[in-house]
């Protein structure tokens, strides 16, 4: 028979400011110019800051990539970014933002020199680099389409990387190998055609130094650098695909998986309940605890007084504290 001893659960949160484990201006607020066709968000970037190295009879294409292509709008919540596809002298241009620095080197559109990167040096002088430490189990971010043709496919890549100028590479997959990789998620999502805002999560993968995909990591990353795309193939779709990018997310799982008094699992133990009560006739007995994360980037520790047992999941942005309040015979210390 249990009885004697009430335990109850309460949940805190406290979160550490000090690491870069959220994108800058995540919700698109503050912006660097709201020129129509030429807005781009703060810390963002597109085509109107590229790097344009095209030479011979192609450079008369870096004077036609001015323009971001993109527009401060209405977004899920306050403002939104709306990125958008032209023609440009008969060839199909995606709209794309990135926080990186964009650069367009060759008239082939597969050639790695058209690439995004990571501008750590600032060579180009548009800070177009995104300093990151979080290891996040996901993402989540809000789109809205505004396609010519339905079923179009857009595509949002993010990657952690260390400290050197990373490259993204339209014909790159995420599992190809590259120096300086720590993780990433590549997101392709699909117009339902309706015109309605959608939240998307897409979960990120982790590597070692050797490109093996492995559960967790204690890699650190310097930067993160993020592309979306109207469309997920360089030049697909039509001229006037629309789509609008708000409230990007990092998310960090901080609840626990299970949790075990004296080794039998707490009965109905849910992540987010609160509350909980145990009864125990073993007077005088402090209950051991057993908990275990559902990130494998998280850490568990106990910490056990006097009436009080705190269960504490630590993340890369901050931690979350389940509190075990004894009531009954406990030992007094």
């Amino acid at each position: 028979m249990m009885a004697g001893l009430i335990i109850s659960l309460q949940v805190l949160i406290c979160n550490s400011t000090s690491a870069q484990t959220q994108v800058l201006n995540k919700g698109f607020e503050q912006w660097t110019t709201t020129d129509k066709g030429n807005a781009v968000p703060k810390s963002w970037h597109s085509y109107g800051d590229g790097d344009c190295q095209l030479k011979g009879i192609y450079s008369w294409g870096c004077g036609q990539t001015t323009k971001n292509h993109s527009n401060r709008v209405t977004g899920h919540t306050g403002y939104g970014c709306e990125i958008y596809a032209v023609t440009i002298a008969g060839n199909l241009v995606n709209g794309v933002l990135t926080t990186g620095q964009m650069q367009f080197a060759s008239p082939d559109n597969k050639s790695s020199d058209n690439c995004t990167y990571t501008d750590k040096e600032n060579k180009c002088g548009h800070k177009a680099a995104m300093t990151f430490t979080g290891r996040p189990d996901s993402v989540y971010f809000w789109c809205k389409f505004d396609m010519k043709k339905p079923s179009t496919v857009a595509i949002a890549k993010f990657h952690l990387h260390s400290n050197l100028a990373y490259k993204d590479i339209s014909t790159h997959t995420a599992s190809t190998p590259q120096k300086g990789k720590i993780g990433n998620a590549f997101c392709e999502f699909k117009d339902p055609n309706d015109q309605k805002w959608h939240r998307y999560k897409f979960a990120f993968t982790y590597y070692d130094e050797q490109n093996h995909v492995v559960k967790s990591t204690t890699r650190t990353p310097s930067y993160i650098l993020v592309c979306f795309s109207t469309n997920k193939v360089a030049k697909g779709g039509n001229s006037g695909d629309k789509l609008i990018i708000d409230d990007i997310e990092m998310i960090y799982n901080k609840r626990l998986s299970y949790l075990k008094i004296d080794g039998q699992p707490l009965p109905d133990f849910d992540p987010d309940r609160t509350d909980y009560a145990w009864f125990c006739d073993n007077s005088g007995h402090i209950p051991q605890v057993e908990a275990e994360a559902q990130s494998p980037n998280a850490t568990v520790r106990v910490e056990t007084e006097p009436a009080l047992i705190r269960v504490i999941v630590t993340h890369d942005d901050g931690e979350q504290v389940y509190t075990i309040a004894l009531t009954g015979e406990v030992v007094t210390r």
